[in-house]
């Protein structure tokens, strides 16, 4: 493919971690919408030399090349400086950026003073684009060769809506006939992204398939790109190989939280959690989301054993027979925190997060979920061994996951690592 985009990032903070480029990679996600891939990705220091060498080297190869950064006020902001070398132009003050960054301070009660009022300058022949979210406008300019250079705001939110109102128009207008990609999303929580594989490669997909994961813990994300017009077909032979209930979502934008919440309204249900070893996190979880209210009653983080007994009702019994980390108790823990918050579903989460506390019988890593509803009760035992925030985090989503499928009707999964699994009417 002969049409090509490259970027050029600029920031000392990248090059040193403290913050992470992931304006790149909304450009990449972006682009292969349109079939499109990055050609390159390059990230340099504020410095005029290396963004001259990072131009010069970009443009070889590159349409478009989409500058990252370096438009602010300050000594160190050089894009527009390297921009205008590069094109072969000098700088002007552009009206149309200054009355943008005078409205701009003017809005927020400041006064706009000599060092903010650079940002409005830019290359001679150079056109705006507008930021809608913040004080420095873009600029497009035309290099040697027809070149473009597109230079944005380095800030996620604002680089995001500068690309999409008027780079992204640009590059599906340069790019010409690019053969559409299709695509199938399947979104899965809790199956290892090895046992997902195994599956995929079950299936014999044609070569010209292109198959991708993406770890994104604790979910896999699996995508079908291709040409073809049969995909679709074929995504019907994945979906059933993957299994009833293991996709929550087929949807590129969808979040498991969100799935569940839509799950519960669907069914004017109503939830409340139970957390020990969690600490609340299933319930951080769930308020994720706009509209959470409608589905979501409270929660109680019964950390310690009196809390079990006083505010869940746990029997000092089962706590003294069966232990804290235990089916019975989560299974008491549900109960108690469905009829204290008069909820629909009750669902509790017990567990040895580490790194101590573990033992023979029960090791760093296991764990018990329990759902509790009016028409069923089940217990899940779970042993996930792991850092201790690791196992935390997926014990708040396997939670919530055994309550997805209950609410569906659909199976518990079997692709977690579950050693227990007792389901009572």
């Amino acid at each position: 493919m002969s049409f090509s985009v490259s970027i050029l990032a600029t920031g000392s903070e990248l090059l040193d971690g403290r913050v992470v480029d992931t304006n790149s990679s909304f450009v990449a996600r972006e682009l292969s919408e349109l079939g499109l891939k990055l050609r390159r990705v390059l990230t340099v220091d504020d410095d005029l030399g290396e963004l001259n060498a990072g131009l010069t080297a970009l443009s070889e190869v590159s349409d478009i090349i989409i500058t990252s950064g370096g438009l602010g006020p300050t000594s160190d902001d050089l894009t527009r400086d390297a921009v205008a070398a590069f094109c072969g132009v000098g700088l002007f003050e552009c009206p149309m950026a200054l009355k943008h960054v005078e409205d701009f301070f003017a809005k927020r009660g400041r006064v706009l003073d000599e060092t903010n009022r650079r940002q409005a300058v830019m290359p001679i022949g150079s056109r705006t684009i507008h930021n809608e979210r913040g004080s420095a406008p873009g600029f497009i300019c035309q290099a040697e060769g027809g070149k473009l250079v597109c230079s944005l705001s380095g800030v996620p939110r604002e680089f995001q809506q500068m690309f999409l109102s008027t780079v992204l128009p640009l590059i599906k207008q340069q790019c010409g006939d690019v053969p559409l990609v299709r695509r199938a999303t399947f979104k899965l929580l809790g199956v290892p992204e090895s046992s997902l594989a195994k599956v995929v490669e079950g299936l014999a997909l044609p070569e010209d398939v292109v198959v991708s994961y993406r770890a994104a813990f604790p979910e896999v994300h699996l995508v079908l790109k291709s040409a073809r017009g049969d995909l679709a077909a074929l995504a019907d032979l994945a979906r059933q190989a993957l299994g009833s209930g293991n996709v929550y979502s087929e949807d590129p934008a969808a979040s498991f939280v969100g799935a569940l919440q839509a799950a519960l309204e669907s069914k004017g249900l109503t939830i409340a959690t139970a957390e020990s070893c969690t600490g609340g996190m299933a319930a951080e979880l769930l308020t994720r989301t706009p509209g959470s209210s409608r589905v979501f009653r409270g929660s109680v983080v019964a950390y310690h054993n009196d809390i079990k007994e006083r505010q869940l009702g746990v029997p000092a019994q089962v706590l003294a027979t069966h232990g804290a980390v235990s089916a019975e108790t989560v299974r008491a823990m549900a109960h108690g925190v469905r009829q204290l918050l008069g909820s629909d579903i009750g669902v509790a989460i017990s567990g040895v997060a580490g790194p101590d506390g573990g033992s023979d019988a029960k090791p760093v890593g296991t764990f018990f979920v329990g759902v509790s509803s009016a028409q069923a009760s089940f217990e899940l035992g779970c042993l996930y061994a792991n850092e201790r925030q690791n196992v935390r985090v997926y014990a708040s989503n396997v939670a919530l996951d055994a309550v997805r499928r209950h609410v569906l009707g659909l199976p518990q999964a079997s692709g977690y690592p579950i050693w227990l699994d007792r389901e009572k009417a």
